[in-house]
Formats: C-alpha cells, sequence, structure tokens
C-alpha cells in the first residue's frame, strides 16, 4: 500500500468511479494525501493500482471521512478492499486520526466491508440517498 501520487490520479477516478466524486475532487484528494492505493507487486511498479481508498482527512479535528474504496473488476471478491481499508486505517491512526466517518446503503456490500473493519452503524441517521452513518474509533 502507498499513498496515490499524480500519475495515478487518472486510475484511481477510475477505480472510484462508482463513488460519488468526480475526477476533480480525486486529484484533489490525491494531492491532500489522503488517497491510498494498493498495487500488485508482480507487476512493474507504473502499473494501474488494483484498489483505492479515498479519505477526506482533519488533522485539527482528528477525524477522517471515508469518501470510498474501489477494487478493479477482477480483484474484485478475493479480500483486496478489506485489506487496503485496514491497511489504510492503520496509517490514520499513526497519523493522528482517531475516528473515522462513512456513509453505506444499509445491507450493501459497502456496509458489509464497513462491518467487517469494525465500523458500528448509526441506524438512527439516515442521508436523502437512504445511506447510513458508520463510524469507528481508531
Amino acid at each position: 500500500m502507498r499513498r496515490a501520487d499524480a500519475a495515478a490520479e487518472q486510475h484511481v477516478a477510475a477505480l472510484l468511479r462508482d463513488v460519488p466524486v468526480n475526477p476533480a475532487q480525486v486529484a484533489e484528494l490525491v494531492r491532500q494525501r489522503g488517497v491510498l492505493v494498493l498495487s500488485d507487486v508482480t507487476l512493474p511498479p507504473t502499473a494501474p493500482p488494483v484498489a483505492a481508498a479515498a479519505f477526506l482527512i482533519d488533522p485539527p479535528a482528528r477525524s477522517a471521512d471515508l469518501i470510498g474504496v474501489g477494487v478493479a473488476k477482477s480483484w474484485r471478491r478475493k479480500g483486496v478492499g478489506r485489506r487496503l481499508l485496514t491497511s489504510a486505517l492503520t496509517v490514520l491512526r499513526a497519523a493522528g486520526v482517531d475516528r473515522v466517518h462513512a456513509w453505506a446503503h444499509p445491507a450493501s456490500g459497502g456496509a458489509s466491508l464497513l462491518v467487517s473493519a469494525g465500523f458500528l452503524a448509526d441506524d438512527y441517521t439516515a442521508d436523502s440517498d437512504g445511506r447510513i452513518r458508520f463510524l469507528l474509533l481508531l
């Protein structure tokens, strides 16, 4: 796992295509060092990442919002998203973040990923799209 750099912006945007974030926002998150990627170590270092996790980090508040996790289709259902998220949470904890917020639809794959990583659902807080809020205290 590593932080995404400007050369990976296009690939990160493609991985996060199902996340409500546009390429300009991805570029800004990469510049803010809020995107972590996982690469296939059997490929050259210039190969596109196979997964990306984007966070909006608020250092003064010691918190982060998980914007989304994206995994290349050929790598899905192999634990790659969970490995990336777990590693990313370790990096955030080391950077001083003590809570992470996320949103997902109940009973979705995203919600399942969050719960498996230790997030708790706040079933009383839902947005206009029907997503519920999740919280993880690090």
